[in-house]
């Protein structure tokens, strides 16, 4: 398990000194969310769905099957909705965690360095995978099939769009 000491350190949060942030950590059975202003923490607040959390509860199968992603959206949606006035206006978006470690993994495993991502490069491979989950071969994608994969990336989605965000960091 990822150290909550450990959030507000680091050349990014550093680097956006004069600026503020939002840290999203995605742990294995519930998340943190840091509002940072320098190394200020202007908000902290956990919330109970984790990646590891998500998985066990709505995906089952490998690759997960379309209706499990649509319950584990609809999780996700109830577990964001209330950050969403304590979020509004914040500049830019790192995800830490676990959740940075499997979508930075899944993104080298189809071939891709990138740390940066912005909302519509998410909703391009949160859409590789529903086609996965709706049948598409795996092997087209090359995009890891597992649970925990799924519901990083979904969680990431989620937040992204339903908080505004137009761009994250991934901090592995």
């Amino acid at each position: 398990m990822y150290q909550d000491r450990n959030m507000i350190s680091g050349n990014s949060l550093t680097a956006a000194a004069s600026t503020e942030i939002t840290v999203l950590e995605l742990r294995d059975d519930s998340s943190l969310v840091l509002r940072m202003e320098g190394t200020q923490a202007l908000l902290r607040k956990e919330f109970a769905l984790g990646v590891a959390a998500l998985a066990r509860q709505c995906l089952r199968h490998e690759p997960p099957l379309p209706i499990e992603l649509e319950h584990a959206i609809e999780l996700t949606e109830e577990a964001l909705m209330p950050l969403a006035a304590l979020l509004a206006g914040s500049a830019g978006l790192i995800l830490k965690g676990l959740g940075a470690f499997l979508i930075g993994q899944g993104l080298t495993r189809s071939g891709s360095t990138q740390t940066e991502l912005t909302l519509d490069e998410v909703e391009s491979i949160f859409n590789r995978v529903v086609s996965v989950s709706q049948g598409r071969p795996a092997s087209q994608e090359t995009l890891p099939t597992d649970a925990r994969f799924f519901a990083a990336l979904l969680m990431l989605r989620e937040f992204m769009h339903h908080l505004h965000f137009a761009q994250v960091t991934l901090q592995v």
